[in-house]
């Protein structure tokens, strides 16, 4: 008879550990997936791109009804999980349900932080995270509201450019000096600042939000400086916090994250974590390549095999407000590294290798990011490019060319 196991959380993560378990374990477990969103699995790194017009929300599922099905998994979304009884292992859901379990895995990833300023509590004071905040936002670019945004990383930029193109006038906010900071150093972000400004977006830098003004609805936001800018709504998209509420209560060890270990295992043997709600060796992830990578191994620990995850290698690669952008490894540089740079502000491309001990350790890419994969995969190996540091630069066509053919 098959284990029940369940997994808490229907995005991603649960999605390819799905997969993986259908490749490995097939048959030994009867999975059910529980998941709070009203829908199936979907691919939310593609929600700019549905606020943008250029995908359609039905578009973006990860799989059909029938991929579920065809794999003895039981989907339940639109239920909520409110507590985790570790003892009898059984879960409670919301409306006096239950459900017992033999293995359970928290994949109920992060929510967007929302800033502590005075009037962040008014109407029109929105996030963006999931398929309902991008019809509401719709709904605010169809008005032609004039909306800012607060955060220059992956979300803010993503946020600004779908209401920019959907036809919000978009003001973005970026406490730093430079946007995208963990992805890019200052050319590439200055590139990109200067990209997203010709779609008609207004960056400002170095901006921090004091409060937001307001008499019962968004009229306007005061940055520190005295500043004020008009605006009909405010998006918050400065930074996520992983879910980890339920794991807490339950007497779960928890960090920022929920803490697994190498296989994924929190401090309660049977339940295990993965995704944006996980904590590895001190680092919550956020991003999606590693929930990947953490599926794969809990896929084999589960079906007995052997399986370590030792962390990933931290990339980015997508269109980030309609612009290509790449980053991996330690693209700043440290102590006896190299950086070799090509750049072309007028073709809108910037390219940054950074060489350390014969190996190529980090990569920062902007416009051309053709080259991205193979890039990521020689930093990852940690393959050797002196023979080939002359030409790598220019691409894997140039500098391994049986490789590429």
């Amino acid at each position: 008879m098959s284990e029940p196991l369940v997994i808490v959380g229907n995005g991603m993560a649960a999605a390819r550990l799905v997969d993986e378990l259908a490749k490995t374990a097939l048959g030994r477990y009867a999975v059910a997936v529980i998941g709070e969103e009203p829908r199936l699995a979907y691919n939310r790194v593609l929600l700019s791109s549905v606020l943008a017009g250029e995908t359609g929300s039905h578009e973006i599922e990860l799989r059909p009804a029938d991929w579920w099905r065809n794999r003895g998994v039981t989907v339940r979304y639109g239920y909520r999980v409110t507590e985790i009884d570790v003892g009898r292992r059984e879960l409670k859901i919301a409306g006096e349900e239950s459900m017992e379990y033999s293995k359970l895995v928290l994949a109920t990833g992060s929510t967007p932080l929302r800033l502590n300023v005075p009037g962040a509590d008014l109407a029109g004071v929105h996030t963006f995270r999931d398929t309902r905040d991008v019809d509401l936002l719709l709904t605010l670019a169809a008005a032609r509201k004039r909306v800012v945004v607060v955060g220059g990383g992956l979300l803010g930029l993503e946020a600004a450019y779908g209401l920019a193109k959907a036809g919000a006038p978009v003001t973005l906010l970026h406490l730093m000096d430079r946007l995208m900071e963990r992805q890019l150093d200052g050319p590439a972000a200055d590139l990109l600042k200067t990209l997203v400004e010709r779609k008609g977006i207004r960056v400002m830098l170095n901006a921090a939000t004091a409060c937001i003004h307001g008499d019962g609805h968004v009229q306007a936001v005061e940055l520190a400086d005295g500043s004020r800018i008009e605006a009909d709504a405010v998006i918050f998209a400065a930074g996520i916090k992983p879910n980890v509420a339920l794991a807490k209560e339950a007497g779960i060890a928890v960090n920022r994250g929920v803490v697994v270990n190498d296989v994924m295992q929190t401090s309660s043997s049977d339940i295990f974590a993965l995704g944006e709600c996980a904590e590895h060796r001190g680092t919550c992830y956020g991003l999606v390549e590693p929930a990947y990578e953490q599926a794969r191994v809990l896929a084999r620990h589960l079906a007995g095999r052997p399986a370590t995850y030792h962390g990933s290698v931290v990339s980015t690669n997508l269109k980030v407000s309609g612009v290509s952008v790449f980053s991996a490894g330690d693209f700043m540089g440290g102590e006896g590294s190299e950086s070799l740079v090509l750049s072309d502000r007028r073709r809108g491309t910037y390219k940054k290798l950074v060489v350390a001990d014969g190996r190529l350790t980090g990569a920062v890419l902007i416009g051309d990011t053709i080259d991205a994969l193979w890039y990521l995969e020689l930093i990852r190996n940690r393959d050797k490019v002196t023979a080939i540091r002359t030409d790598m630069m220019f691409g894997r066509a140039l500098a391994q060319p049986s490789k590429a053919a």
